[in-house]
């Protein structure tokens, strides 16, 4: 997860929020009223243009390619469709993994003082994210996060790639160049 600082509500959802909620919790299907490109681009600025949940990128940036999340799924939370807090940027499989599922105890990316690495870590053999247990009373949160998002399906091979590339960047980068670049 991505740590994410949440900007101030659009004006166009502070303005329509109340009417939209209204007809969609009357039985109208669920639309983003033409708004949809537009509120992508601002949550996806609050994360680089990452999913919230998995770190991927959501290519290309500045696109309106990924999806938004309702953190409290509508079909469930009809009142919450149009809540600015409710809506992050995510991506296609995360979404897809999570679906309608919610548990009040998952974590959000936007919590005060969320920080990665209090709450999960990789494994260096497996490149799976694993809950920080350790000093932490909370950690099922972690746990919950990882299984509801997928965090681990379909991921673990893009982080092993990451991290070889940090590694291979740290040889490139040393003193240890070969004979033939120094003077």
């Amino acid at each position: 997860m991505i740590k994410m600082k949440r900007s101030k509500i659009p004006d166009f959802l502070k303005d329509n929020k109340k009417t939209w909620t209204d007809s969609f919790i009357n039985g109208s299907t669920f639309t983003w009223h033409n708004k949809q490109k537009e509120l992508l681009k601002l949550l996806k600025n609050m994360t680089s243009s990452h999913c919230a949940f998995c770190d991927d990128v959501l290519v290309p940036k500045g696109s309106d390619i990924g999806e938004i999340e309702h953190f409290r799924p509508k079909s469930k939370f009809k009142h919450l469709a149009f809540a600015w807090a409710n809506l992050y940027p995510i991506c296609r499989s995360c979404n897809g993994t999570k679906g309608v599922w919610f548990n009040k105890l998952l974590l959000r990316p936007d919590e005060k003082d969320f920080c990665f690495s209090d709450w999960f870590r990789i494994d260096p053999s497996t490149f799976e994210l694993k809950p920080v247990k350790i000093g932490n009373p909370n950690w099922k949160r972690a746990e919950i996060t990882i299984k509801l998002y997928g965090l681990n399906a379909k991921k673990t091979t893009r982080r092993q790639f990451e991290y070889d590339k940090i590694i291979i960047n740290q040889y490139i980068n040393k003193d240890h160049q070969p004979f033939r670049f120094m003077n």
